[in-house]
């Protein structure tokens, strides 16, 4: 008997669920040989360098919390743009009644903003938040471990590319670290914390101090692919665009998690995020050889952004957007259709929604469980704070490692059998990474 989902919840096992996540959220903060470390430094005064979407909301993460920043960027138009956005922000602030005029102007008389990189030689911590591409991050890191003093925290902004990498390339890898920030980096809850191989325990002390500060709940990764969150919504990726493939329409996979309590469903998710940001992980992943001998791999992301559907932003991606709401577009089913084809994929128009849950669930809980015994995170209740505070996981079912203890590893592990068997699994997809 496989796994069948409830969409209700009882009001006991609501209250289960939210006390585990606040024990969670507590424990995630007590980092053996770091947290509360003596010799940790304050973080006083903040660059950020790139005035994209990404830096501007970091820095507004400061400024609300009253700290200096100074962002940097190299194009001019950038930067005015950057500095626009934040001034907007702040203002949209003030008309919602959230803060005044006054506390306003305190917090934009805490901005600086230069052309010139070396604006950034003081400050205690150097936040990188350029484009999501390797090679360029590189050259960045290394500017950045000379430019920089030498006690300076310097951190990265990626969320999949490999920060031991970067570190090193820094010349400084214990003075080195993952900050990943969530998009709207100043509204998102969640900040993941990558501790590179080398990255000293003060460091990671200090950043984690920071991160209270600044309102963030902050779960320390090791060093993988997509660190906790990405890694996991990776393998959730796969499997709604092999049901795409198989002629199950986006409104179905994403109505499928969404009964059951997901802020929104994996094709929503992505429009939101960017088509365009998505792929770019797939792709820089492919650089470095990490991608499965699977040419039907993440197919239908790769064409749509070949079309250039690059999701909400452009008003087509997985969906058709009429404002902000998400319609059914028949082309998108086409699109995958013609992919089916290419690649020998069978209809399976016939999923009702729990088949169509568990082909996103049981990945994604089994992907949780291999991150686990890799120690890439060192607690089941840390894999459930990153998806409760960063991906829209219902609190009320505790996270995915919380559910999979709530229906039953002897169940999961037989479900994640069951696709193996009956799906074929040449590339280990179905393979149970539990005993």
């Amino acid at each position: 008997m496989q796994i069948r989902f409830d969409t209700a919840i009882s009001a006991d096992d609501e209250r289960a669920a939210l006390t585990h996540l606040e024990q969670a959220e507590r424990e995630a903060a007590n980092i053996p040989s770091s947290h509360g470390d003596d010799d940790a430094s304050p973080i006083r005064t903040i660059g950020v360098l790139g005035a994209g979407t990404m830096g501007t909301g970091i820095a507004l993460n400061f400024l609300n919390a009253g700290m200096p920043v100074m962002l940097v960027d190299n194009s001019p138009k950038a930067l005015a743009r950057g500095l626009g956005m934040i001034r907007a922000v702040l203002q949209g602030a003030v008309d919602k009644g959230r803060i005044d005029k006054p506390e306003r102007v305190r917090r934009e008389s805490l901005l600086s903003a230069t052309l010139d990189d070396q604006a950034l030689v003081e400050a205690d911590l150097v936040i990188e938040a350029v484009f999501e591409d390797m090679a360029l991050k590189r050259q960045v890191c290394a500017r950045l471990g000379m430019l920089c003093r030498p006690g300076a925290i310097l951190a990265t902004n990626t969320s999949t590319l490999d920060v031991d990498a970067l570190a090193l390339e820094s010349g400084r890898p214990e003075r080195f670290v993952g900050m990943h920030f969530f998009s709207p980096a100043h509204v998102m809850r969640l900040l993941e914390v990558v501790r590179g191989a080398k990255t000293a325990s003060d460091v990671i002390g200090s950043v984690m101090a920071l991160a209270q500060r600044i309102g963030k709940v902050a779960v320390v990764s090791g060093v993988c692919y997509g660190f906790i969150g990405n890694r996991m919504a990776e393998v959730y990726m796969r499997e709604a665009e092999f049901m795409l493939m198989e002629g199950i329409a986006p409104s179905r996979i994403d109505g499928a998690v969404e009964r059951l309590g997901m802020a929104m469903g994996p094709c929503r998710m992505l429009d939101m995020a960017g088509i365009d940001v998505g792929v770019r992980t797939v792709i820089e992943r492919g650089k470095s050889g990490g991608l499965p001998d699977d040419p039907s791999y993440r197919a239908v992301v790769r064409k749509l952004f070949a079309l250039g559907r690059h999701g909400q932003k452009t008003g087509l991606g997985y969906y058709r957007y009429e404002g902000r709401t998400a319609v059914d577009e028949p082309a998108t089913m086409e699109i995958a259709a013609t992919l089916a084809r290419e690649h020998a994929i069978a209809p399976t128009p016939h999923l009702d929604d729990d088949d169509i849950a568990r082909r996103l669930l049981l990945p994604l809980i089994n992907e949780g469980m291999r991150i686990l015994t890799e120690g890439i995170a060192m607690r089941p209740g840390d894999i459930d704070v990153v998806w409760t505070s960063g991906y829209g996981f219902p609190r009320a079912r505790g996270g995915p490692m919380y559910m999979a203890r709530s229906l039953g590893l002897d169940r999961v592990r037989a479900d994640l059998q069951h696709y193996a068997n009956t799906r074929g699994d040449a590339h280990g997809y179905w393979a149970p990474s539990f005993s």
